[in-house]
């Protein structure tokens, strides 16, 4: 079968990548003038490998066995960070630590277990905060919101048993050299299948064809793989419409907005994570493969509300002079931060997905759902996993087998 994938993120890598292997032709298109997607790996001082920093995705969190298979087949390595993406020092508004908001999002995973689906989170929290710390429920507020990239009335109570909210010292780590190695990797061999700056803008599809469509060419094929994000999807013309029930649960589906701003440090300092709560975002020092502290402040923020805060459409200086106020112990250079966003970039248009109060309990089947010759891959179709690269790459593989299933069916 000759075989067509929107899109050279890990997911329609991960795809193209099996479907390669099974012996069938395919054939990437990509709107970009890389590969990645939303994982986007660069260095911020030109030359020197130890400011290598992550625009997009970042960590490799607990349960990344999928993408830790794909790492070691293309023999990439890991880099321990020497922190914990699930530790952050609060500061910022009432005092509390760490411990008292682990203590917190107990209480809140509890009370969310009982609630009914589509139970919005503020609600619960509003219902526990006569039997929590107020300023650890606070803390737990502006983590749970910059995680999800979502105010916490705009975010299904669900949420709070998401694996990324978990509160224990587990490790964190990062590919050496960037986390971008990985899809550059699985692009080298599909040999020449991935042509870039091909940005599809309609998609005509049947039972037996699909018609890929760009500004100056047409891609004919067997089979189609959509690995797109979903703010993007929503804006392709497709010939005839998707069926209501896979419109329906596309727009049902949240939109998470996400930053991420990077800056020089100008002496050395030991790993750490320190969240802001009142701002919401948080920062950290890592290691990288030498052992050392990379001389790099990093920092995340999430929700609309928290990025016009930030002013983050004009650029980092905002963004660069509070972190900078949130850790007076490092010394930082302002001057040199860059910030990267996702909402305003059109080959995105989003950071993640969000689970949202509006979402249905079928609803993450339905995203993964093939119609007809099309099939779905991406963060959003990944269920449990949605808005990881671990998420992706299972999204990438899963839709490859759909296709190697179907080419067995009689």
């Amino acid at each position: 079968m000759q075989i067509g994938v929107v899109g050279a993120g890990f997911a329609g890598l991960m795809a193209a990548s099996r479907l390669r292997k099974a012996g069938h032709d395919v054939v990437v298109l990509e709107a970009r003038d890389r590969v990645g997607g939303r994982v986007w790996s660069e260095q911020l001082v030109q030359g020197d490998p130890r400011t290598v920093i992550e625009r997009g995705a970042e960590f490799l969190l607990n349960g990344y066995t999928l993408m830790r298979e794909q790492l070691d087949d293309l023999g990439l390595s890991l880099a321990d960070t020497g922190m914990s993406y699930y530790v952050r020092e609060p500061r910022g508004g009432a005092p509390t630590t760490h411990e008292a908001m682990a203590a917190c999002a107990r209480t809140v995973g509890a009370a969310a277990a009982g609630a009914r689906w589509g139970t919005p989170l503020s609600k619960v929290l509003a219902e526990v905060t006569p039997r929590v710390d107020g300023a650890a429920l606070a803390a737990y507020a502006s983590r749970i919101a910059v995680t999800n990239g979502c105010s916490a009335d705009r975010l299904s109570a669900a949420v709070a048993a998401d694996m990324t909210a978990g509160f224990e010292p587990k490790p964190s780590f990062r590919v050496v050299g960037g986390n971008q190695s990985l899809a550059s990797g699985l692009a080298r061999r599909l040999d020449g299948a991935v042509r870039l700056n091909s940005p599809v803008h309609s998609v005509v599809w049947g039972s037996q064809q699909v018609r890929l469509q760009t500004e100056s060419d047409e891609l004919v094929v067997d089979r189609a793989v959509l690995a797109v994000p979903l703010a993007v999807a929503r804006e392709l013309r497709f010939d005839p419409a998707l069926p209501a029930w896979k419109l329906q649960a596309w727009e049902r589906s949240g939109l998470g907005h996400a930053a991420k701003l990077h800056m020089p440090m100008t002496s050395p300092a030991g790993p750490s994570a320190v969240q802001s709560v009142t701002e919401r975002f948080w920062t950290w020092t890592a290691t990288d493969h030498t052992g050392d502290v990379q001389p790099m402040l990093h920092a995340f923020s999430g929700s609309g509300q928290a990025l016009e805060s930030l002013q983050v459409e004009a650029g980092p200086r905002t963004w660069a002079e509070r972190a900078a106020a949130l850790r007076p112990e490092l010394d930082v250079d302002v001057s040199r931060a860059v910030v990267s966003t996702w909402s305003d970039d059109p080959w995105a248009r989003e950071a993640y997905t969000a689970l949202t109060p509006d979402v249905e309990p079928g609803d993450a089947a339905l995203l993964a759902t093939p119609v007809a010759a099309l099939h779905f891959a991406g963060e959003h179709t990944a269920g449990d996993w949605a808005g990881l690269m671990e998420g992706a790459l299972r999204s990438g593989k899963r839709a490859a087998a759909e296709i190697l299933s179907a080419e067995l069916t009689p």
